[in-house]
């Protein structure tokens, strides 16, 4: 007798291994871990950042008083100099001295062609100069001022113990039968000398 067997044998199918579900398991997996340590990071890191502000901030008011206690020691310095001043102001220490003045005005006078006669200082420091100016020798009169007088009041005006320098008069003289220049001159000396 022969038998069959009408009824097919199920077939195991092979197990099949879903690599891609596999894989994309683990992608989620390392991406979780990745973001787990990432955020640790950022947190340990926001730490720091956190430190260093406060440190930074702690500095900015060590820094913050120095800055007051300097700009203090300015302002200190600033009236101290100003107490100085005043000092001086009161004390002369910085007036033109009349022997200084009477030097330069022995630098400014020209040799040879003028010589002083007279001079005035009043109490509010203006200056009167008198004297005479002749032409230098081999040279003629040419019947303006001479050399001499414009000399002298150029040098008056560019010394630095006069000001408000003035020609106020000039005649012409004879003086022992030479012809000569009489003029007045008027200035005035400076207060104080500045700072030199």
């Amino acid at each position: 007798m022969i038998k069959i067997n009408l009824i097919t044998v199920k077939r195991r199918k092979p197990i099949q291994i879903p690599f891609a579900a596999i894989f994309l398991v683990i992608a989620l997996a390392g991406i979780l871990v990745a973001f787990y340590f990432g955020t640790l990071w950022i947190e340990t890191y926001n730490d720091d950042l956190k430190k260093q502000k406060e440190e930074l901030e702690a500095e900015v008011r060590r820094d913050k008083d120095k800055l007051d206690q300097r700009d203090r020691l300015e302002q200190d310095k600033r009236n101290l100099e100003q107490q100085i001043e005043q000092l001086k102001q009161l004390s002369g220490a910085n007036l033109l001295q009349w022997s200084e003045v009477f030097s330069a005005l022995t630098t400014v006078v020209p040799e040879k062609t003028v010589w002083v006669t007279n001079l005035r200082i009043d109490s509010d420091r203006r200056v009167q100069v008198t004297g005479y100016a002749c032409e230098e020798e081999g040279k003629k009169s040419t019947g303006q001022l001479t050399r001499g007088i414009q000399n002298f009041i150029k040098q008056l005006q560019g010394h630095s113990y006069f000001e408000e320098v003035f020609l106020s008069n000039a005649n012409k003289n004879t003086y022992e039968k030479v012809p000569v220049w009489r003029f007045d001159i008027t200035c005035r000396i400076k207060r104080d000398i500045g700072s030199r």
